[in-house]
């Protein structure tokens, strides 16, 4: 079971409630299921502290709650129909772990949880530890005994917790080396969706196959074109009209012989079975040239807490067919980071067209109120593939501890006509009810 929390919002609780040394402190997380396409997922949506007067017994080893200040506590997660999760400290403890008093009283209010309100349920224990992935210890209780439950933390890094190496496997030696033996395990470990397996997308995947992520989520509803050939890797002619842009990256990797698994889906954020299979992935990238699903990612970004990379590459050709402009970006998005509408990365105007129907549009077009909306766009696979790159170490940074000091940067800006390269970061917004900045 995992439960995933919101950074920026959980450490200031936990420096709230490690606050005293002399005494144990208590407090709940109040946590949304989420339904995924391997399982329930915990998502945390409120945590607070216990008041002094809830407390019959507070010591420095010990703690107990008053049994009516309980009930009136949890009231909220019954009515909104979420898990609860109890915390308390052990203070001045090194590491996190739970006692035989705590066994004891777990054993008697999980069932008693269970009995008021869906599960699941289970409780965290909290030190001051040095890092902030091993100083929670969390399990949830299964109906007849303790399991444990992972913690991940979503901000600007995606913490992980601690996983067993990944050996030395001979294919990723030379990356072990550079990303070292705990940032290869939690590649090892990854699920990342690619939504779009276009220029861009198919590059991305291929990079992240090479890589040996677990499983990639591949989404794209399109078969090949005879214009994918020049951009999408592993395409062949006889593919034309025939092979599922998915299809050929799951040849690709399995004609490599790369342990990474891929889950295809003929479909591109279509209805609930493609939002649940996203849910489950660890990070997602966005490759899409529509703004209608770059939307939807957007908002899953924050509802699932689930770090989003969206790339993407622009050209204008004048009329003489000589290219006279050109960029590319590359976006990080996520708990703690503005979303791509603070960026300006959502039109609005496109998002209406976009839902009109097919003949409502034509029209439109005709009339000259919409222009561009079903040209084909340019495409060079060489430009894709140094956005590409540059998204694939974005999720290396997140997640391998692989960091150049760039802490607030959340934007890459390519100029390709200049050569350039520029990382970007906006200054703290007024609230966005998406990404919800001014709540912390």
């Amino acid at each position: 079971m995992q439960l995933r929390i919101d950074e920026p919002s959980w450490f200031p609780f936990l420096d709230r409630l490690l606050d005293r040394d002399d005494v144990e402190t208590a407090g709940f997380v109040f946590a949304e299921r989420m339904t995924t396409s391997t399982g329930i997922v915990l998502r945390a949506k409120e945590f607070f502290l216990a008041p002094e007067g809830a407390y019959q017994l507070r010591r420095r080893d010990q703690l107990r709650l008053d049994p009516m200040a309980l009930n009136r506590l949890v009231r909220p997660a019954r009515d909104r129909g979420w898990s609860v999760f109890t915390i308390h400290t052990h203070p001045n403890a090194s590491r996190p772990w739970f006692s035989s008093a705590d066994d004891a009283g777990d054993r008697r209010l999980m069932p008693s949880f269970d009995v008021q309100m869906d599960g699941p349920h289970g409780s965290l224990v909290a030190v001051r530890g040095e890092r902030p992935e091993t100083s929670v210890m969390g399990r949830w209780w299964n109906g007849g005994g303790f399991a444990p439950l992972e913690l991940r933390l979503v901000g600007r890094r995606l913490r992980l917790p601690d996983a067993a190496g990944a050996g030395h496997e001979v294919a990723f030696a030379r990356q072990q080396l550079a990303l070292g033996d705990a940032g290869q395990a939690r590649l090892r470990r990854l699920r990342v969706g690619v939504v779009g397996l276009g220029g861009t997308g198919s590059v991305t995947a291929v990079h992240l196959a090479h890589l040996g992520v677990a499983e990639i989520v591949a989404m794209d509803g399109d078969l090949v074109e005879s214009t994918n050939l020049s951009r999408v890797v592993g395409a062949w002619q006889k593919d034309v009209g025939r092979t599922p842009k998915v299809e050929v990256l799951r040849r690709y990797v399995e004609a490599a012989g790369l342990p990474t698994n891929v889950v295809a889906i003929r479909s591109l954020v279509a209805g609930e079975p493609e939002v649940q299979a996203l849910r489950s992935c660890d990070v997602i990238f966005s490759c899409v040239d529509r703004h209608t699903p770059r939307a939807l990612l957007n908002q899953l970004a924050y509802e699932a807490l689930v770090p989003l990379i969206d790339m993407g590459t622009a050209f204008r050709v004048d009329p003489t067919g000589r290219m006279s402009a050109s960029a590319g970006r590359v976006v990080v998005i996520g708990p703690g980071r503005p979303c791509l509408g603070c960026w300006g990365h959502i039109d609005p105007d496109a998002l209406r067209v976009e839902a009109l129907p097919p003949d409502d549009r034509e029209e439109l077009e005709e009339l000259g109120y919409v222009e561009g909306a079903a040209v084909p766009q340019p495409s060079v696979i060489a430009f894709n593939t140094m956005v590409a790159a540059a998204a694939v170490i974005e999720l290396l940074r997140l997640v391998c501890d692989f960091d150049t000091g760039t802490e607030n940067v959340e934007r890459l800006g390519f100029s390709f006509m200049e050569g350039v390269v520029r990382r970007n970061s906006l200054p703290t917004a007024s609230a966005c009810r998406i990404c919800g900045r001014s709540s912390g």
